[in-house]
């Protein structure tokens, strides 16, 4: 059996095609399963990757949020204040 608009195909899938033919339906459905499972795989190990960095950037995002609080808590504002208001003070004289 030839496939559909072979005649489309370039000499690169055309000879492509002819040995896929030649492999039989046996072999040709355990290489798309193969295949199938390589792709399942790929994703499989993307999602994980993206998974790691997603907890990551939660896990730093909240370590940074914490950072700050305690900066925040450790008397910045006051010292902020403070610093303002000399810097102020002396504009004034």
């Amino acid at each position: 059996m030839r496939p559909p608009n072979l005649d489309l195909c370039d000499d690169a899938k055309k000879k492509q095609i002819a040995e896929f033919t030649t492999l039989g339906a046996e072999k040709r459905e355990t290489q798309i399963k193969e295949k199938e499972e390589e792709m399942k795989t790929l994703e499989s190990d993307f999602k994980t990757f993206v998974d790691g960095l997603q907890k990551s950037y939660h896990e730093a995002s909240d370590k940074k949020d914490k950072d700050i609080e305690t900066l925040k808590n450790s008397g910045l504002g006051l010292l902020k204040s403070v610093h303002a208001h000399e810097k102020k003070a002396k504009s004034e004289l």
